[in-house]
C-alpha cells in the first residue's frame, strides 16, 4: 500500500459535511441520479435479495437504498450529513437512516449481513478505518462492496474537469487536504486495503457510468452547485482562470455531443470482499 501525506482530519471531515450539507438538494437531482447508474451491480455483488440485512455506507440522498428496497432487503442507512439524510427518508420511507460516522458505526458488531457503499471511501479522511468498521459490523460470510472514480487516464468526464483546471488554472488551492481523490481508481490499492481489513474472495471490476446534459454549459453548472470540492476549487481560481476553465469545459464538452445532447462517459471501480 502506498505512503500518502497526511490529512487533517477534522478540517477535511468538517469541510466535506459543510460542502455537502450546502449542495444536498442539487446533488440529489444530478451527481446521484448519475451514479445510481451502478446501483444493480453493487447489489448483484452483495447478493441482495429478499430479507437481506443490508447496510448502505454514506448513502447520500438514499438511490442505492431504495434500490435494494425494491429488491425487499431490509435496509439501513447511514450518511454524516443530516441534509442528505432526511431526503433518503423521504426518497425511502421502507428505510431506517442514521446520521453517523463510516469510521465510528453505531452498530452492533456482525449484525449485517451485506454493506455496500457507492463512491463514499474517497470522503472518509480515515478509509482504512471505515473499511474496518464495515468489517466489524458484517456478519461472518457477509460481503463488502464499494466503489470509486477511476483517475482521468480512464475517465474521460474527469480528464475534462480537472485537466481543464490544470491547464487554466490551479488544483493546488487553499482547501483542506484529503486522501488522494483516486487513490482506490487503482484495483491494486482496492485489493491491498480490502484484505489488509480482513476480507477475503477480492474482487476489482470497472464498471461504466454516462453523464448526460442538455447542453455543454449545463456540464459547468452541475461541477459548480453539486459538488462539495470541485465548485469551491474553482471559486478559488483568479477570475481569468475561472473564466478560460469554464470555456475549456464547454468546448470540450462539445465533442461529445450527441441528438440527444451531451454525453460524457466515466467509470467506476467496484472492489467487493468477504468475511470469512
Amino acid at each position: 500500500m502506498t505512503d500518502y501525506p497526511p490529512t487533517d482530519r477534522e478540517a477535511f471531515k468538517q469541510f466535506e459535511h459543510d460542502g455537502f450539507s450546502r449542495v444536498a438538494q442539487r446533488y440529489d437531482r444530478a451527481i446521484a441520479q448519475v451514479t445510481s447508474q451502478v446501483n444493480e451491480t453493487i447489489l448483484d455483488a452483495v447478493k441482495t435479495g429478499y430479507g437481506t440485512q443490508l447496510l448502505d455506507v454514506a448513502c447520500g440522498t438514499g438511490w442505492l437504498s431504495a434500490a435494494a428496497v425494491r429488491r425487499q432487503a431490509i435496509v439501513t442507512g447511514l450518511d454524516f450529513v443530516e441534509n442528505m439524510v432526511f431526503i433518503a427518508r423521504s426518497r425511502c420511507p421502507e428505510a431506517e437512516f442514521y446520521t453517523g460516522d463510516a469510521e465510528n458505526l453505531p452498530f452492533e458488531s456482525g449484525r449485517f449481513e451485506a454493506i455496500v457503499c457507492n463512491l463514499g471511501i474517497l470522503h472518509f479522511p480515515d478509509p482504512e478505518k471505515a473499511i474496518a468498521e464495515s468489517w466489524r459490523v458484517l456478519k461472518q460470510g457477509g460481503r463488502y462492496a464499494f466503489t470509486c472514480w477511476t483517475p482521468p487516464t480512464r475517465n474521460p468526464f474527469m480528464k475534462l474537469v480537472l485537466g481543464s483546471v490544470q491547464t487554466h488554472g490551479s488544483i493546488n488551492v487553499d482547501l483542506p487536504p484529503g486522501p488522494p481523490l483516486f487513490r482506490f481508481g487503482d484495483p491494486a490499492e482496492c485489493e491491498t486495503a480490502l484484505r489488509i481489513g480482513g476480507f477475503t474472495s477480492v474482487s476489482v471490476t470497472e464498471l461504466p457510468i454516462l453523464w448526460t446534459f442538455p447542453t455543454p454549459e449545463d456540464v459547468i453548472l452541475t461541477v459548480v452547485s453539486s459538488t462539495a470540492r470541485l465548485g469551491p476549487m474553482l471559486a478559488k481560481q483568479s477570475e481569468e482562470q475561472r473564466k478560460n476553465i469554464e470555456n475549456a469545459i464547454i468546448e470540450g464538452a462539445k465533442k461529445y455531443a450527441t441528438d440527444s445532447g451531451i454525453e460524457i462517459p466515466a467509470s467506476v471501480v467496484l472492489a467487493v470482499g468477504s468475511k470469512a
